[in-house]
C-alpha cells in the first residue's frame, strides 16, 4: 500500500515544491536582472498565476516569458497585456511563450507601444505563421532583425508579415525571408 499510494503522493508533492521553486526564482529574475520593485513583482506574481489558470500554461513558462518582456523595456499593463497575448497564442499552438513574446515585444519596440499594441503584433503574427511556411520559433529572431529598418522606412507591421509569409512559402526558411 506504502508503494501503491505513498510514493505516488510523495513524488507529485516534490513536482510541485520544485515547480513553486522554480516559480519563484523567475519572479525573482525580473525584480534582481530587470530592476522592478518587489511590489511590482508581487502584483505580476498574481497575474500570472492568475493568466496560467486561464491558459492552462505553466506559472513557470509564463514567468520566463514574463522576464523576457520586461527586460525589453514594458511595463505596467503594457507587459502584462503581451504577457497575455503570447500566452493565449501559444496556448493556441503558435509556439512556445517565450518566443511569442519575443516576436511581439520586438515588433513593439520597433513600432511603438502606442502604434503597436501586442494584440495587434500577435494577430500580425498569427496570420504569418499560418499563411506561410514557418514557425514562429524561426519566425521571432528574424522579426527583430527587421522590424526596426521596416517601421523607419514605413512599412507597416501586416506588411512584414506579409511578406515574410509571401516569401516563407516560396523561398523557404524565415532567415531568407
Amino acid at each position: 500500500m506504502t508503494r501503491s499510494l505513498t510514493l505516488p503522493l510523495v513524488a507529485a508533492g516534490a513536482a510541485a515544491l520544485k515547480f513553486a521553486v522554480d516559480f519563484d526564482t523567475s519572479m525573482s529574475r525580473i525584480q534582481g536582472l530587470v530592476g522592478l520593485s518587489a511590489d511590482e513583482v508581487g502584483a505580476m506574481r498574481e497575474q500570472v498565476l492568475q493568466l496560467a489558470g486561464e491558459t492552462t500554461m505553466a506559472p513557470q513558462e509564463l514567468s520566463e516569458a514574463l522576464f523576457l518582456i520586461t527586460s525589453a523595456g514594458l511595463r505596467g499593463s503594457t507587459a502584462m497585456d503581451a504577457l497575455e497575448a503570447s500566452a493565449k497564442a501559444a496556448a493556441a499552438g503558435l509556439g512556445d511563450t517565450a518566443s511569442v513574446a519575443d516576436a511581439i515585444t520586438s515588433a513593439m519596440n520597433a513600432y511603438g507601444h502606442d502604434v503597436l499594441s501586442a494584440a495587434q503584433a500577435t494577430d500580425v503574427l498569427v496570420a504569418t505563421v499560418r499563411e506561410g511556411k514557418v514557425a514562429a520559433e524561426d519566425l521571432a529572431p528574424q522579426i527583430g532583425r527587421v522590424a526596426d529598418i521596416a517601421s523607419t522606412l514605413g512599412i507597416t507591421f501586416a506588411e512584414v508579415g506579409g511578406l515574410m509569409a509571401f516569401f516563407t512559402s516560396t523561398t523557404g526558411p524565415a532567415e531568407l525571408a
